[in-house]
């Protein structure tokens, strides 16, 4: 399925819930092909077991995946079979496109993945709960490889498909150890030979996306299509709305345990960090319309409203360079997840 959705742009001062919903509910993503890791590398120096060993993660991928494409179909994807091998970001996003396609809308799309086939593991060392490992998969019909994020809790728990982040155009994976050697984990707060830890990196890319080039870590990332895609709607909207005489603001924050982390071939970081993004739109007395669009009005149970609250979750994979230089946005997931309107 197309992933390449662009945001629509407001047109005039006059604001409605309408142009909100056209602006924002797309995918900023830009066409092209996307470029995988090299897998040969040496065993890395960190040598507690591995998560999962490479046979036991192809069975669990294979287990998943299967969930994930027969609830590829949001009008006919079972919730209940869904939350068996899903979870996280992942479930929010279907879980919320199965709730559009029910009330007979196009559910939103999101830019993950659309192909499971795996390609390479990347399996991180480790002895501790919860644990987690990535498949990447092979390009579908958006011609963008995906890292398909499985986690668990315990040792009594399932591994379950958390996100499924296409590349963006033009973006490579860091190179990481073959599946057998497996990666070290990185903690939140390590920062050794990086030029920010792995919570800095979220925490930091969240304040670029909402501040732009006002944040002070704007200089700290390369530029990618989905950061520009966001600034530009972001700023259309903006002003449109404050013409009318009617607010537009936003909120993002980290996902409690939304940020992993493994070191790569090289000595620097992966990084993968999910995101809450909420929008809120007041339409002042004076406007002519409060009317929602269908995906809004199927997630908010009405079809008007002058205050319209928008929540999207969004996943994005980091490469993160070894001692200083620039971190790089190379894989992104985002979509609707709840409405509310009065």
């Amino acid at each position: 399925m197309t992933r390449r959705t662009p945001f629509a742009r407001a047109r005039s001062a006059r604001v409605t819930t309408r142009s909100l919903a056209l602006a924002l509910t797309g995918t900023v993503l830009l066409a092209g092909c996307a470029r995988l890791p090299t897998t040969t590398a040496p065993a890395p120096t960190d040598r507690q077991p591995l998560a999962v060993e490479p046979v036991q993660a192809t069975r669990v991928v294979a287990a998943a995946t299967a969930v994930l494409q027969a609830g590829a179909d949001p009008a006919t994807a079972d919730p209940a079979a869904l939350a068996a091998r899903v979870s996280g970001p992942e479930l929010a996003l279907r879980t919320a496109a199965h709730a559009v396609a029910a009330a007979g809308a196009q559910a939103p799309t999101t830019n993950g993945a659309d192909d499971f086939t795996p390609l390479t593991s990347i399996l991180p060392r480790t002895r501790d709960f919860p644990r987690w490992f990535a498949t990447v998969t092979a390009p579908g019909a958006d011609r963008s490889p995906s890292l398909v994020v499985l986690r668990s809790a315990s040792a009594r728990e399932p591994y379950t498909a958390w996100a499924t982040p296409s590349l963006l155009p033009g973006a490579s994976l860091p190179t990481l150890a073959a599946p057998a050697d497996g990666v070290a984990v990185v903690a939140d707060d390590e920062g050794t030979n990086l030029p920010l830890s792995p919570r800095a990196v979220a925490e930091h890319y969240a304040d670029v996306l909402t501040a732009g080039d006002d944040s002070p870590h704007a200089g700290e990332f390369g530029p990618d299509g989905y950061r520009d895609g966001v600034r530009s709607a972001v700023a259309a909207d903006t002003a449109a709305v404050q013409g009318a005489g009617g607010t537009f603001t936003q909120e993002r924050s980290v996902l409690p345990d939304g940020v992993l982390a493994v070191r790569t071939r090289e000595g620097g970081a992966l990084v993968v960090a999910g995101y809450t993004w909420t929008t809120t739109l007041t339409i002042p007395p004076g406007a002519t319309s409060g009317t929602l669009e269908p995906a809004f009005a199927a997630l908010a149970g009405r079809a008007q409203g002058r205050t319209t609250a928008v929540e999207r979750q969004s996943v994005v994979v980091f490469a993160v360079p070894p001692g200083q230089g620039t971190v790089q946005a190379v894989a992104v997931e985002s979509g609707l997840v709840r409405v509310t309107a009065s």
